[in-house]
Formats: C-alpha cells, sequence, structure tokens
C-alpha cells in the first residue's frame, strides 16, 4: 500500500481519457497520446503555471487545478472544445472532480498521487459519453460556493455506482452554452488548503505537498529506457519505427506504456516482443539470433606413392627363384 505523506491540499481535477485507447494499436495508442498532449498544451496555457499540475495517467491526463472551481470548469471547457477542431476531432472523456490529493510513496519508492480528488475523477469519467464534460457533486457544491450561476449551468445526470460499489452523483456541461472563457468573471485567485493547525509550520508543510505533486508529475513523464544485448546483431524497430543496429546501438528511450520491439537478422525469423514500461524503468532484451554453421572443410585424398618398377637385378632374382636355377 503506498505510504501517504500526511498532507493534503484541496483541488479541482479535470480528468481527460482517450476513448477506447487500450482496444487501439500500440502505434495508434501512441499517435493519439501525442495529440493529447499537444490538445492539453494548448488548454492550460491560461492558467498560471503555479496553479496547474499535468499527471500522465495509462489512457489520458489527469490536470490538477490549485485555482478556484470556476477555473477547473473552463478548463474542461477548453480541452472540450480544442479535442473538436480540426476534421478529425479526437475522442475523449471529460470529468471534473473535486477533494483532498496528496502524494504517497509505494513499496517499491515511487511516488503516487492520491486522495479522493484524484479517485472521484478516475472513477466517474469512464461514464461520460465520448466528447461529453461530465462532474462530481462534489465539484459542484465546491463552483457554488464561489460561483452560483455558473453552477447552475450542470445539469444533473443521475447517478452511477463504480466498480468499488460507490455511488456518484452526476452533472452534465454542454460546453457549447456556455460563455467564453474571456467573459467568465473568476473570483481572485487563492489557494484551499488542507493541514493540521494554522501555524506557520503547517503552512510550509502545506507550501511543500504542491512542489511535491509537482515532481510527482514530472516524475511521471520520465521515459523508459530499453537495454539491448543481442548477439550476433540485429536491426531494431520500436513500433514500426527503425532505430538502428545493435550493437552498436546499445539502449533506446520510449515514453512510458506498452510498446512493440522487433529485432531482425538476415538469416533469420524476427522476433517480436511487446513490452510495458513504468516512468524511469529500465529492461533489458537479450537475444542470440543462430548464425549457419560453415561447411565442413573437404578431407583431403591421401598422396598416391610414385609407382616403382624393379630394377634388371631384381627382375634377374626373381627369375632364378621363380625357374628354380
Amino acid at each position: 500500500m503506498p505510504e501517504p505523506t500526511g498532507s493534503t491540499v484541496t483541488a479541482s481535477v479535470v480528468y481527460v481519457a482517450l476513448a477506447d485507447f487500450l482496444q487501439h494499436p500500440v502505434v495508434e495508442q501512441a499517435r493519439l497520446k501525442a495529440r493529447l498532449e499537444e490538445l492539453i498544451a494548448r488548454a492550460i496555457e491560461p492558467l498560471a503555471g503555479a496553479d496547474r499540475i499535468v499527471a500522465d495517467t495509462a489512457d489520458g491526463a489527469a490536470l490538477i487545478v490549485l485555482a478556484p472551481p470556476v477555473d477547473a470548469l473552463l478548463l474542461a471547457r477548453r480541452t472540450h472544445r480544442a479535442a473538436h477542431e480540426g476534421s478529425v476531432p479526437l475522442p475523449v472523456r471529460i470529468g471534473v472532480s473535486h477533494g483532498p490529493i496528496g502524494v504517497a510513496t509505494d513499496a517499491s519508492g515511487e511516488v503516487q498521487l492520491v486522495g479522493d480528488g484524484i479517485a472521484a475523477g478516475a472513477s466517474i469519467t469512464p461514464f461520460a459519453e465520448p466528447g461529453e464534460v461530465i462532474a462530481s457533486r462534489a465539484f459542484r457544491d465546491a463552483l457554488a460556493a464561489g460561483n452560483e450561476e455558473r453552477a447552475a449551468r450542470l445539469r444533473p445526470a443521475g447517478t452511477v455506482t463504480d466498480p468499488s460499489l460507490r455511488a456518484h452523483e452526476l452533472f452534465t456541461l454542454t460546453p457549447a452554452a456556455d460563455t467564453d472563457p474571456a467573459e467568465a468573471a473568476a473570483p481572485p485567485r487563492r489557494r484551499l488548503l488542507l493541514f493540521a493547525g494554522l501555524s506557520i509550520a503547517g503552512l510550509l508543510g502545506a507550501g511543500l505537498v504542491v512542489r511535491g505533486l509537482r515532481r510527482a508529475a514530472a516524475r511521471a513523464k520520465r521515459p523508459g529506457t530499453i537495454a539491448l544485448a543481442i548477439t550476433p546483431w540485429g536491426e531494431v524497430r520500436v513500433d514500426g519505427e527503425a532505430k538502428g543496429r545493435s550493437p552498436p546501438l546499445k539502449r533506446v528511450e520510449v515514453s512510458p506504456g506498452k510498446h512493440t520491439i522487433e529485432l531482425r537478422h538476415p538469416q533469420n525469423a524476427p522476433l517480436t516482443l511487446e513490452l510495458e514500461l513504468s516512468p524511469g524503468e529500465e529492461l533489458t532484451v537479450r537475444h542470440a539470433f543462430s548464425t549457419p554453421r560453415p561447411a565442413p572443410a573437404p578431407t583431403p585424398a591421401p598422396a598416391k606413392e610414385p609407382r616403382r618398377f624393379p630394377s634388371p637385378a631384381e627382375i634377374w632374382r626373381n627369375f632364378r627363384r621363380e625357374s628354380g636355377l
């Protein structure tokens, strides 16, 4: 079980998931993830760097918003609009939640984001239709505390039960009916921090949580590494892209997630492997291609001794012996 740090921060989470992501081939997954990263980069631009954290997930991203909830609502709206720009919309599900978020360390020392804000976002997002924005009751209430008009635009969408048998009351937003973000009168930016007391030490602890969350998000982006030990040599392809010959190629960096590795040698059948790497993980691929043995060299025939003819003396002796003289 992850070991919590003991401090939390209250924030909104815009959870963005690519619909049916795992049903796509690995190459298509990489292409969709790249499009999503570009989309998110544009959508978060209006937020100050100190008010946002981007954490990668298996099928999308969790956007933690440390600004007031209305900023999270507008971020969800921008994300929805950006996903539908161009001739081919990006099929994303968007869920918005609100609650405590903290950092925890698992048994292997990996830093994780934990808390109800993250868990609720991950639980409700699969219930959104592709292209739909839904929100939790906790987010709707937090939004109403600072902007009742905006909260009124979230329409009730019923109650669902997640695989953990936890019920969630949902609300839906129609982004097209919302006003432009520039027209929104957002309240003054402030941080809503939860800590043990109102002491200076408590404030410093809350600040450390925010920095810890940023470090965890950055760590989630670290590439994985595939170390290669191929004999005698092989051509290396990752997700269909040629990477070179190993040796001399010894290492290939890849994004976290699933990848297809193909090794080729002209005198052997290709070897294909499916690998899944966590952020910062290193895996070693060892393989020895067989090479045809050289044909044995022909054994030389023994040299024939030159034929020897008897001398005249030997002929005379043999004649006398055979004739009895």
